[in-house]
């Protein structure tokens, strides 16, 4: 009877041992996973994200900025370029004609005290497009760009542009789309979005 009970105990103390074993495996291959990752912050001060608007009609086309108010850029363990995600704030809108200005921050357009910043995330490159999510006045919508990266010392600048239709985000303020007999005042459902980003 002794010797059932100590073959029993042993034989459990064995068990409990390959399967803490295995968890701490699980544990330590799933940490080498996450830290295959490494997380490069940006340079807010260096990095620029420029925007255009057009007239429906003629070549009217308002440039100004946005700031960027946090942001990383995702890198394997191969130091390859992978992903970024930003945070931009709405708020920070700039252009030279002060009555256009308040009218994009005004609900209209981008209602920027409602929602004072967007979101960007690239999930992948591949092949020098860059592939993500973009969230606008609470709404989702993918899209996708092409990009360049470039290594300038110790620091990576990611470059690119793309083009985004407003209306997918609710923004349908003189949209020819939604709106009729606009004449000269129409204006067109894209804007231009030009990147520059430089890491720490």
């Amino acid at each position: 009877m002794g010797m059932c009970i100590s073959f029993n105990f042993v034989s459990n103390k064995k068990n409990e041992m390959k399967k803490l074993t295995l968890t701490i495996t699980t544990i330590l291959l799933l940490s080498t996973s996450l830290f295959a990752q490494n997380k490069l912050s940006i340079d807010l001060k260096k990095s620029t994200l420029i925007w255009t608007g057009h007239a429906e009609v003629g070549t009217y086309a308002p440039k100004g900025t946005l700031n960027i108010k946090e942001g990383s850029i995702l890198q394997n363990k191969e130091f390859k370029i992978m992903g970024a995600v930003l945070l931009i704030d709405m708020k920070s809108m700039n252009q030279d004609n002060e009555h256009l200005l308040s009218h994009l921050k005004s609900e209209d357009f981008f209602d920027v005290e409602k929602y004072q910043t967007s979101t960007v995330k690239i999930e992948k490159i591949s092949d020098g497009i860059a592939y993500g999510q973009l969230t606008i006045k609470g709404r989702t919508q993918a899209f996708q760009c092409p990009v360049t990266i470039k290594k300038e010392n110790s620091h990576f600048v990611i470059s690119g542009n793309t083009i985004i239709d407003r209306t997918k985000f609710g923004i349908i303020y003189n949209s020819g789309n939604f709106f009729t007999n606009l004449g000269d005042k129409a204006i067109r459902n894209t804007f231009d979005i030009e990147f520059n980003l430089v890491t720490n």
